[in-house]
């Protein structure tokens, strides 16, 4: 095999499902999936693209540093259908987050009204109603040292949605410095290099055939492993 051969390789996604109206991914962490004003690299939906020889469409996102399955259209009629998936809420999402203390309790549901502030950081609002309504159900799945595994249901699918309700639960996501985590002294943490945050498994129904999908992504650090 030749050097650029393995390149290609090496720059191809994973594809965990594939049918003639839409595509599972397995996206890395570091990639946005669209364009961003002021951002240049590589895009999901363009490396994609290329790979495939034709051109797949953003249906719902994933943060940048977020890893894990993300679904993307191939036709016209798994576009609208996928749009009205996502925009009604009908898609069961799962994420791991690993978190810098145990919430208390340990199980719980969290709703707020999340809108952007004028550092561009997004928050649940002080006034409810404002902004937009988002709700996260979490459980821990296991302690492990100071930190936990925990799994969180999206009821809805805001921007920095967990990340927010972790870090207001006084729970931030190892890695996420825009949320409040810091490297504890003389400790690990500080090689991390990103939100440890895994889109880890969706189920839904396909909006053209009506058949379940449920696929799930193994996610790539070790620490966030179930």
């Amino acid at each position: 095999m030749s050097e650029s051969s393995r390149s290609a390789r090496r720059d191809e996604l994973g594809i965990l499902h594939r049918d003639e109206d839409l595509l599972v991914v397995d996206k890395p962490p570091g990639m946005l999936v669209v364009e961003a004003p002021g951002r240049r690299g590589p895009t999901v939906v363009d490396r994609l693209s290329r790979q495939l020889g034709e051109r797949v469409y953003a249906v719902h996102r994933l943060d940048e540093d977020t890893s894990g399955v993300l679904v993307v259209a191939r036709s016209a009629a798994g576009r609208d259908g996928l749009d009205a998936l996502f925009r009604e809420h009908r898609a069961q999402r799962v994420y791991l987050a690993l978190t810098t203390s145990v919430p208390n309790p340990r199980a719980g549901r969290i709703e707020s009204w999340l809108e952007v502030g004028r550092d561009g950081i997004v928050r649940s609002s002080s006034r409810p109603g404002r902004g937009e309504r988002a709700v996260t159900e979490y459980r821990v799945r296991e302690r492990r040292g100071p930190d936990a595994l925990i799994e969180c249901r999206l009821e809805t699918g805001r921007r920095n949605q967990i990340r927010v309700h972790l870090a207001e639960l006084g729970c931030p996501i190892v890695g996420d410095r825009k949320y409040g985590w810091r490297a504890r002294r003389g400790g690990g943490g500080q090689g991390i290099r990103r939100p440890l945050l895994h889109a880890w498994r969706i189920t839904f129904e396909h909006p053209v055939t009506g058949a379940m999908v449920e696929v799930e992504a193994m996610p790539p650090e070790q620490a966030l492993r179930p």
